[in-house]
């Protein structure tokens, strides 16, 4: 059996996230139908597992997905087929011979999320599928010297939101930066790990800082307290993308 490693991009607007949910699910999900696809190409039952979950209407440039599989086709043949049934929201962008024991969530070392924002009254229309309005001035300065307490190793259990609680609820932010760009302001964090809309609650948090509701110092308080009562409410779907995913080799 040969392990193949997968790079996917979707649109996420019209998914209920990456996770297969079965018959029940409102909306297809983004595993469901990348995993249809590669069954129809390949002509056996193979499963597709991805890096993680994104959430419904959470985009993706560099999602990673694995599958084992039988066939001898070529990655390059097997990229071109599958984007040929896939619908025109989801584009495998590459396929790659993996080791044998490559799993896209377990061999992952690191992600990187990126949110997009637009500040003002009017949003252009091919834009609004992927950013968040705030229509409020933002005191961006501050935002970013919030944001410098969340590099390093902390417990995040205040950025967690309820119904993925997990145990230990430490994470290693690599990275966080705050770039504003005209009225564009971007968010982009890195992280050994997140917890269940972890970025989503740090950018609402930030957001939320940014506009006053919330005081300077904000974020060293909900490290210690480790109280998600306090935080900002969770960023919309739309603005989050999952930029790729990090591995130690390959």
């Amino acid at each position: 059996m040969r392990t193949l490693k997968l790079t996917v991009a979707y649109d996420g607007t019209g998914f209920s996230g990456w996770q297969a949910q079965g018959s029940n699910a409102r909306k297809p999900t983004i595993q469901g139908t990348l995993q249809a696809a590669c069954r129809t190409v390949l002509r056996e039952p193979v499963n597709v597992l991805g890096s993680g979950r994104t959430d419904t209407g959470v985009h993706a440039l560099g999602q990673v997905a694995h599958l084992k599989t039988g066939s001898e086709i070529s990655p390059d043949r097997l990229r071109m087929a599958l984007n040929g049934v896939l619908p025109p929201a989801i584009s495998v962008m590459e396929v790659k011979e993996a080791p044998p024991d490559f799993h896209a969530q377990f061999s992952a070392v690191a992600k990187r999320y990126r949110y997009q924002i637009v500040m003002g009254p009017a949003v252009l229309p091919f834009e609004r599928r992927y950013v968040t309005q705030v229509r409020v001035p933002l005191n961006v300065a501050l935002m970013r010297r919030e944001a410098r307490a969340l590099l390093g190793r902390h417990d995040m259990a205040a950025f967690q939101s309820a119904g993925r609680l997990v145990r230990d609820t430490r994470r290693t932010i690599l990275d966080l930066s705050v770039r504003r760009r005209g009225n564009h302001l971007t968010i982009e964090i890195e992280a050994d790990g997140f917890l269940y809309k972890m970025v989503r609650r740090i950018v609402g948090t930030l957001l939320d800082i940014g506009q006053g509701r919330l005081p300077p110092g904000t974020v060293n308080e909900l490290l210690r307290s480790r109280d998600p009562l306090h935080a900002g409410r969770p960023a919309d779907a739309r603005g989050l993308a999952l930029v790729c995913v990090r591995y130690a080799t390959g």
